[in-house]
Protein backbone atom coordinates (compact mmCIF):
# COMPACT_ATOMS: atom_id res chain seq x y z
CA UNK A 1 0.00 0.00 0.00
CA UNK A 2 3.07 2.34 0.46
CA UNK A 3 4.19 2.22 -2.36
CA UNK A 4 1.16 2.02 -4.33
CA UNK A 5 0.24 5.40 -2.99
CA UNK A 6 3.68 6.71 -3.47
CA UNK A 7 3.62 5.52 -7.13
CA UNK A 8 0.31 7.48 -7.42
CA UNK A 9 1.91 10.79 -5.83
CA UNK A 10 4.59 10.42 -8.42
CA UNK A 11 2.21 10.03 -11.18
CA UNK A 12 -0.29 12.62 -10.12
CA UNK A 13 2.71 15.39 -9.66
CA UNK A 14 3.82 13.91 -13.34
CA UNK A 15 0.30 14.62 -14.87
CA UNK A 16 -0.47 17.51 -13.61
CA UNK A 17 2.30 19.77 -13.33
CA UNK A 18 4.62 17.99 -15.91
CA UNK A 19 7.21 18.96 -13.68
CA UNK A 20 10.93 17.16 -15.08
CA UNK A 21 12.05 18.81 -18.05
CA UNK A 22 14.45 16.95 -19.38
CA UNK A 23 16.02 19.45 -22.06
CA UNK A 24 19.66 20.94 -21.01
CA UNK A 25 19.72 24.12 -19.13
CA UNK A 26 20.78 27.26 -21.28
CA UNK A 27 23.33 28.90 -19.72
CA UNK A 28 24.22 32.20 -20.26
CA UNK A 29 26.04 33.06 -23.08
CA UNK A 30 30.14 33.07 -22.71
CA UNK A 31 32.67 35.27 -24.24
CA UNK A 32 36.71 34.56 -24.43
CA UNK A 33 38.75 36.95 -23.17
CA UNK A 34 41.89 34.82 -24.55
CA UNK A 35 43.53 34.39 -21.13
CA UNK A 36 47.00 33.66 -21.15
CA UNK A 37 49.41 31.65 -18.84
CA UNK A 38 51.09 33.65 -15.83
CA UNK A 39 53.31 32.08 -13.17
CA UNK A 40 51.48 32.75 -9.72
CA UNK A 41 54.77 34.14 -8.14
CA UNK A 42 55.39 33.01 -4.81
CA UNK A 43 57.38 35.73 -2.42
CA UNK A 44 60.54 35.05 -0.48
CA UNK A 45 59.29 35.43 2.35
CA UNK A 46 56.18 32.68 1.78
CA UNK A 47 58.33 30.12 0.15
CA UNK A 48 58.35 27.69 3.44
CA UNK A 49 54.69 27.86 3.86
CA UNK A 50 53.59 27.08 0.50
CA UNK A 51 55.33 25.43 -2.70
CA UNK A 52 53.49 26.38 -6.32
CA UNK A 53 54.79 25.33 -9.49
CA UNK A 54 51.15 25.95 -11.32
CA UNK A 55 50.61 28.69 -13.42
CA UNK A 56 47.33 30.74 -13.23
CA UNK A 57 45.20 32.00 -16.33
CA UNK A 58 44.71 35.44 -16.53
CA UNK A 59 43.34 38.25 -19.43
CA UNK A 60 46.54 40.54 -20.87
CA UNK A 61 47.14 42.85 -18.69
CA UNK A 62 47.61 41.19 -14.97
CA UNK A 63 49.53 38.98 -13.01
CA UNK A 64 49.26 37.25 -9.99
CA UNK A 65 51.32 36.60 -6.71
CA UNK A 66 50.96 35.00 -3.38
CA UNK A 67 49.48 38.38 -0.64
CA UNK A 68 49.61 35.97 2.26
CA UNK A 69 50.47 32.32 2.83
CA UNK A 70 51.09 30.79 6.34
CA UNK A 71 48.51 31.33 8.99
CA UNK A 72 45.51 30.18 7.12
CA UNK A 73 42.97 27.99 8.23
CA UNK A 74 39.90 27.46 6.02
CA UNK A 75 40.29 31.26 4.71
CA UNK A 76 36.81 32.32 3.98
CA UNK A 77 35.69 36.16 3.14
CA UNK A 78 37.85 38.96 3.30
CA UNK A 79 36.95 42.89 4.33
CA UNK A 80 39.15 46.23 4.65
CA UNK A 81 39.29 48.16 7.68
CA UNK A 82 38.82 51.81 8.01
CA UNK A 83 42.50 52.16 7.62
CA UNK A 84 42.85 49.87 4.66
CA UNK A 85 44.08 46.81 6.24
CA UNK A 86 43.05 43.21 4.76
CA UNK A 87 41.10 41.24 7.14
CA UNK A 88 40.40 37.48 6.64
CA UNK A 89 37.80 34.97 8.02
CA UNK A 90 39.93 31.78 9.38
CA UNK A 91 36.79 29.09 9.57
CA UNK A 92 38.22 26.15 11.06
CA UNK A 93 41.14 28.34 13.83
CA UNK A 94 37.68 30.39 14.28
CA UNK A 95 40.07 33.44 13.70
CA UNK A 96 39.88 36.59 12.25
CA UNK A 97 43.19 37.64 10.50
CA UNK A 98 44.61 41.25 9.90
CA UNK A 99 47.23 41.91 7.07
CA UNK A 100 48.62 44.56 6.93
CA UNK A 101 50.32 45.62 3.62
CA UNK A 102 52.22 48.88 5.01
CA UNK A 103 54.76 49.74 1.96
CA UNK A 104 52.01 48.76 -0.79
CA UNK A 105 54.23 46.00 -2.45
CA UNK A 106 51.19 43.32 -2.88
CA UNK A 107 53.16 41.26 -0.29
CA UNK A 108 51.26 40.92 3.80
CA UNK A 109 53.87 42.15 6.22
CA UNK A 110 52.71 40.09 8.48
CA UNK A 111 49.62 38.20 10.30
CA UNK A 112 47.57 39.51 13.21
CA UNK A 113 45.13 37.50 15.20
CA UNK A 114 42.74 40.40 16.01
CA UNK A 115 40.11 37.51 17.03
CA UNK A 116 39.44 34.28 18.18
CA UNK A 117 37.66 31.97 19.97
CA UNK A 118 34.43 32.60 17.53
CA UNK A 119 32.43 29.62 15.98
CA UNK A 120 32.71 28.96 12.77
CA UNK A 121 33.41 32.91 11.37
CA UNK A 122 32.72 32.97 7.24
CA UNK A 123 32.13 36.42 6.52
CA UNK A 124 33.59 39.87 8.13
CA UNK A 125 32.15 43.14 7.79
CA UNK A 126 33.24 46.87 8.88
CA UNK A 127 30.47 49.27 9.64
CA UNK A 128 30.03 51.98 11.92
CA UNK A 129 33.06 52.23 14.23
CA UNK A 130 32.83 47.95 14.72
CA UNK A 131 33.72 44.51 13.05
CA UNK A 132 31.04 42.25 12.68
CA UNK A 133 31.03 38.96 12.24
CA UNK A 134 28.84 35.88 10.95
CA UNK A 135 28.96 32.38 13.15
CA UNK A 136 27.07 29.69 12.30
CA UNK A 137 24.16 30.66 14.88
CA UNK A 138 24.68 34.19 15.27
CA UNK A 139 26.69 37.41 14.60
CA UNK A 140 28.65 39.16 16.91
CA UNK A 141 29.93 42.78 16.93
CA UNK A 142 33.72 43.41 17.86
CA UNK A 143 34.85 46.57 19.26
CA UNK A 144 38.59 47.49 19.50
CA UNK A 145 38.38 50.18 22.47
CA UNK A 146 42.15 51.47 22.94
CA UNK A 147 42.86 51.61 19.07
CA UNK A 148 45.63 48.80 18.96
CA UNK A 149 43.65 47.09 16.11
CA UNK A 150 42.81 43.93 18.17
CA UNK A 151 39.21 43.60 18.94
CA UNK A 152 38.58 42.84 22.66
CA UNK A 153 35.25 43.19 23.46
CA UNK A 154 32.14 41.53 21.95
CA UNK A 155 28.85 41.82 22.17
CA UNK A 156 25.64 39.20 20.66
CA UNK A 157 24.57 41.72 17.88
CA UNK A 158 21.84 38.99 16.62
CA UNK A 159 21.29 35.74 18.11
CA UNK A 160 19.15 32.46 17.46
CA UNK A 161 19.90 32.07 13.59
CA UNK A 162 17.46 30.07 12.20
CA UNK A 163 14.97 31.23 14.51
CA UNK A 164 15.22 28.93 17.42
CA UNK A 165 14.85 25.39 14.66
CA UNK A 166 17.32 22.44 16.05
CA UNK A 167 18.70 21.64 13.21
CA UNK A 168 22.61 21.21 12.14
CA UNK A 169 24.27 22.75 9.51
CA UNK A 170 23.70 20.16 7.07
CA UNK A 171 26.64 20.86 5.26
CA UNK A 172 25.62 24.76 5.26
CA UNK A 173 27.09 26.15 8.17
CA UNK A 174 28.42 29.55 6.42
CA UNK A 175 26.14 32.83 7.24
CA UNK A 176 27.36 36.19 5.19
CA UNK A 177 26.43 39.58 5.95
CA UNK A 178 25.60 43.11 4.19
CA UNK A 179 24.89 46.32 5.21
CA UNK A 180 22.53 48.54 3.36
CA UNK A 181 23.30 52.29 4.49
CA UNK A 182 21.18 53.82 2.44
CA UNK A 183 17.96 52.18 3.90
CA UNK A 184 19.55 51.68 7.27
CA UNK A 185 19.02 47.78 7.03
CA UNK A 186 21.54 44.69 7.52
CA UNK A 187 20.54 41.20 5.34
CA UNK A 188 21.49 37.90 6.16
CA UNK A 189 22.07 34.30 4.51
CA UNK A 190 21.07 31.87 6.00
CA UNK A 191 21.48 28.17 4.12
CA UNK A 192 19.20 25.09 4.43
CA UNK A 193 19.81 22.10 6.63
CA UNK A 194 19.61 19.89 4.03
CA UNK A 195 19.67 18.57 -0.08
CA UNK A 196 16.44 19.42 -0.52
CA UNK A 197 14.14 19.11 2.24
CA UNK A 198 10.98 21.19 3.39
CA UNK A 199 11.71 23.28 6.67
CA UNK A 200 11.32 26.84 8.44
CA UNK A 201 13.72 29.00 9.19
CA UNK A 202 16.46 27.87 6.34
CA UNK A 203 16.99 28.43 2.71
CA UNK A 204 15.92 32.29 3.72
CA UNK A 205 17.58 35.60 3.42
CA UNK A 206 16.49 38.10 6.41
CA UNK A 207 16.42 41.56 6.26
CA UNK A 208 16.94 43.51 10.14
CA UNK A 209 17.29 47.41 10.50
CA UNK A 210 20.56 48.35 10.63
CA UNK A 211 20.48 48.05 15.09
CA UNK A 212 19.37 44.54 14.74
CA UNK A 213 15.88 44.21 15.17
CA UNK A 214 12.73 44.40 12.83
CA UNK A 215 13.74 40.57 11.40
CA UNK A 216 11.72 39.69 8.79
CA UNK A 217 12.05 37.27 5.77
CA UNK A 218 13.13 38.96 3.04
CA UNK A 219 13.44 35.90 0.33
CA UNK A 220 12.64 32.31 0.30
CA UNK A 221 13.47 29.64 -1.51
CA UNK A 222 17.47 30.55 -1.23
CA UNK A 223 19.01 27.09 -0.82
CA UNK A 224 22.67 28.44 0.14
CA UNK A 225 23.52 32.37 -0.53
CA UNK A 226 26.70 32.19 0.15
CA UNK A 227 27.88 35.25 -1.63
CA UNK A 228 25.74 38.50 -1.01
CA UNK A 229 26.38 41.97 -2.47
CA UNK A 230 24.94 45.47 -3.46
CA UNK A 231 25.48 46.38 -6.44
CA UNK A 232 27.35 49.78 -6.57
CA UNK A 233 25.03 51.83 -8.91
CA UNK A 234 21.48 49.98 -7.84
CA UNK A 235 22.23 49.76 -4.18
CA UNK A 236 19.92 46.38 -4.73
CA UNK A 237 20.80 43.19 -3.30
CA UNK A 238 22.54 40.86 -5.46
CA UNK A 239 23.44 36.63 -4.03
CA UNK A 240 24.78 33.45 -5.54
CA UNK A 241 23.36 30.09 -5.14
CA UNK A 242 24.57 26.81 -4.60
CA UNK A 243 22.12 24.36 -5.94
CA UNK A 244 21.08 20.86 -4.65
CA UNK A 245 22.69 17.30 -5.80
CA UNK A 246 21.54 14.27 -7.35
CA UNK A 247 19.95 15.47 -10.56
CA UNK A 248 22.81 14.82 -12.74
CA UNK A 249 26.31 16.98 -13.90
CA UNK A 250 24.03 19.75 -15.49
CA UNK A 251 20.79 20.06 -13.41
CA UNK A 252 20.22 22.73 -11.55
CA UNK A 253 22.78 25.13 -12.84
CA UNK A 254 23.93 27.51 -10.10
CA UNK A 255 22.24 30.73 -10.45
CA UNK A 256 23.52 34.43 -9.73
CA UNK A 257 20.84 37.08 -9.49
CA UNK A 258 19.20 40.17 -7.75
CA UNK A 259 17.51 39.62 -4.69
CA UNK A 260 13.83 40.72 -4.80
CA UNK A 261 11.84 41.52 -1.41
CA UNK A 262 9.38 38.92 -1.43
CA UNK A 263 11.21 36.63 -4.03
CA UNK A 264 10.68 33.09 -4.15
CA UNK A 265 13.86 31.16 -5.93
CA UNK A 266 12.78 27.75 -6.20
CA UNK A 267 14.51 25.65 -3.37
CA UNK A 268 13.12 23.11 -2.74
CA UNK A 269 11.02 22.12 -5.72
CA UNK A 270 12.47 23.53 -8.72
CA UNK A 271 15.27 25.43 -10.21
CA UNK A 272 15.88 28.26 -13.06
CA UNK A 273 12.66 30.02 -14.12
CA UNK A 274 10.66 27.29 -12.28
CA UNK A 275 11.55 24.11 -14.20
CA UNK A 276 10.47 20.65 -11.18
CA UNK A 277 13.47 18.61 -10.65
CA UNK A 278 12.93 15.02 -11.16
CA UNK A 279 11.61 14.10 -8.22
CA UNK A 280 11.54 10.15 -8.64
CA UNK A 281 15.50 10.36 -7.89
CA UNK A 282 16.05 8.00 -5.08
CA UNK A 283 18.29 9.93 -2.79
CA UNK A 284 18.98 13.15 -1.96
CA UNK A 285 15.42 13.74 -0.73
CA UNK A 286 13.28 14.54 -3.75
CA UNK A 287 10.75 11.79 -3.17
CA UNK A 288 10.23 13.32 0.65
CA UNK A 289 8.76 16.36 -0.89
CA UNK A 290 5.63 14.89 -2.56
CA UNK A 291 2.99 15.31 -3.10
CA UNK A 292 3.45 18.55 -4.38
CA UNK A 293 0.92 21.06 -3.39
CA UNK A 294 -1.11 23.92 -5.28
CA UNK A 295 0.47 26.15 -2.58
CA UNK A 296 4.11 24.34 -4.40
CA UNK A 297 2.97 24.98 -7.29
CA UNK A 298 2.23 29.26 -6.92
CA UNK A 299 5.12 29.36 -5.97
CA UNK A 300 7.51 27.94 -8.70
CA UNK A 301 5.25 29.74 -10.62
CA UNK A 302 6.04 33.00 -9.47
CA UNK A 303 10.06 32.79 -10.10
CA UNK A 304 11.92 34.71 -12.81
CA UNK A 305 14.57 33.97 -14.43
CA UNK A 306 17.59 34.33 -12.95
CA UNK A 307 20.42 36.94 -14.19
CA UNK A 308 23.03 34.80 -14.82
CA UNK A 309 23.28 30.64 -14.85
CA UNK A 310 26.01 29.09 -15.17
CA UNK A 311 28.12 25.56 -14.63
CA UNK A 312 25.96 23.14 -12.15
CA UNK A 313 27.44 22.09 -9.40
CA UNK A 314 30.67 24.90 -9.73
CA UNK A 315 29.67 25.91 -6.12
CA UNK A 316 29.59 29.75 -6.68
CA UNK A 317 30.92 31.77 -3.76
CA UNK A 318 32.16 35.62 -3.47
CA UNK A 319 30.37 38.12 -5.61
CA UNK A 320 32.66 41.41 -5.26
CA UNK A 321 31.21 44.44 -7.41
CA UNK A 322 34.66 45.96 -8.42
CA UNK A 323 36.22 49.35 -6.51
CA UNK A 324 35.91 52.58 -9.31
CA UNK A 325 39.47 52.21 -9.87
CA UNK A 326 40.00 48.72 -11.38
CA UNK A 327 40.54 48.20 -14.88
CA UNK A 328 37.98 49.64 -17.05
CA UNK A 329 37.73 46.71 -18.95
CA UNK A 330 36.15 45.21 -15.88
CA UNK A 331 34.40 47.85 -13.80
CA UNK A 332 30.41 47.38 -15.11
CA UNK A 333 30.06 43.99 -13.77
CA UNK A 334 30.44 41.37 -10.89
CA UNK A 335 33.55 39.21 -10.01
CA UNK A 336 32.47 35.94 -8.85
CA UNK A 337 33.93 33.04 -7.38
CA UNK A 338 33.44 29.18 -7.88
CA UNK A 339 34.70 26.86 -5.62
CA UNK A 340 34.18 24.02 -8.11
CA UNK A 341 32.37 20.51 -7.35
CA UNK A 342 32.43 17.31 -5.86
CA UNK A 343 30.18 15.39 -7.48
CA UNK A 344 30.36 15.48 -11.03
CA UNK A 345 31.60 13.01 -12.93
CA UNK A 346 34.11 15.62 -14.56
CA UNK A 347 34.96 18.46 -12.14
CA UNK A 348 33.91 22.17 -13.21
CA UNK A 349 34.26 25.49 -11.13
CA UNK A 350 37.69 26.30 -9.25
CA UNK A 351 38.02 29.55 -11.14
CA UNK A 352 37.22 33.71 -10.77
CA UNK A 353 34.35 34.13 -13.17
CA UNK A 354 33.22 37.85 -14.64
CA UNK A 355 29.93 38.88 -15.45
CA UNK A 356 29.63 41.29 -17.45
CA UNK A 357 26.19 43.51 -17.29
CA UNK A 358 24.88 46.33 -19.16
CA UNK A 359 23.47 49.70 -18.52
CA UNK A 360 20.24 47.62 -16.68
CA UNK A 361 22.38 45.45 -14.79
CA UNK A 362 20.90 42.55 -17.20
CA UNK A 363 24.09 40.51 -17.40
CA UNK A 364 24.86 39.63 -21.25
CA UNK A 365 27.51 37.93 -21.27
CA UNK A 366 30.18 35.47 -18.96
CA UNK A 367 33.80 35.23 -18.78
CA UNK A 368 36.47 32.89 -16.70
CA UNK A 369 38.86 35.78 -15.35
CA UNK A 370 41.22 33.76 -13.55
CA UNK A 371 41.52 29.78 -13.95
CA UNK A 372 44.49 27.16 -13.64
CA UNK A 373 43.55 25.95 -10.52
CA UNK A 374 43.14 22.32 -11.45
CA UNK A 375 45.75 19.78 -13.26
CA UNK A 376 44.30 16.33 -14.67
CA UNK A 377 40.76 16.75 -13.27
CA UNK A 378 42.63 17.28 -9.84
CA UNK A 379 42.38 21.00 -8.06
CA UNK A 380 45.24 22.45 -6.06
CA UNK A 381 43.27 25.19 -5.16
CA UNK A 382 39.60 26.32 -3.83
CA UNK A 383 38.59 30.41 -4.44
CA UNK A 384 36.19 31.88 -2.14
CA UNK A 385 36.62 35.25 -1.16
CA UNK A 386 37.14 38.22 -3.12
CA UNK A 387 37.96 41.61 -2.32
CA UNK A 388 39.15 44.93 -4.80
CA UNK A 389 41.48 47.82 -3.19
CA UNK A 390 41.62 51.22 -4.63
CA UNK A 391 44.73 50.48 -6.49
CA UNK A 392 42.85 48.38 -9.05
CA UNK A 393 43.91 44.85 -7.34
CA UNK A 394 41.52 41.99 -6.95
CA UNK A 395 42.71 39.86 -3.32
CA UNK A 396 41.15 35.77 -4.11
CA UNK A 397 41.52 33.43 -0.63
CA UNK A 398 42.08 29.56 -1.38
CA UNK A 399 40.39 27.32 1.67
CA UNK A 400 41.50 24.23 0.62
CA UNK A 401 44.66 22.42 -0.73
CA UNK A 402 46.81 24.68 -1.45
CA UNK A 403 45.42 27.94 1.08
CA UNK A 404 46.52 31.02 0.55
CA UNK A 405 45.39 34.97 -0.43
CA UNK A 406 46.47 35.67 -4.16
CA UNK A 407 46.45 39.05 -5.53
CA UNK A 408 45.90 39.80 -9.18
CA UNK A 409 47.63 43.17 -10.45
CA UNK A 410 47.75 45.43 -13.37
CA UNK A 411 50.49 44.30 -14.88
CA UNK A 412 53.35 47.29 -15.39
CA UNK A 413 54.54 46.44 -19.20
Amino acid sequence: MKYSFLFASILAVSSCFNPFNKEQPALTPQRDLGLTARRLVVPEKFSKEITITESVFLPHGFTAKVFYAGRLDKARFMAWSPDSVLHVANKSSGEILALPDRNHDGEADTAIVVARDLHLPHDLKFHAGALYVAEERRVVRLTDNDGDGIYERRTVFIDDIAQGAEQPGGGHDTRTIVFDPQHHAMYLSIGSSCNVCREDGRAIIERYAEDGTGRRVYARGVRNAVGMALHPRTGRLWATNNGSDWQGDDIPPEWIDEVRDGGFYGHPFAWGDGRFFDFTILVGGYRDLLPITAADSTLVRSMKHPAALVQAHTAPMAIEFPNPSFSERFRSGAFVSLRGSWNRRVPAGYKVIYLHMKADSAVDYVSDFLTGFTTKNRSWARPVGLATDSRGNLYVSSDANKEFIAIVSPSKE
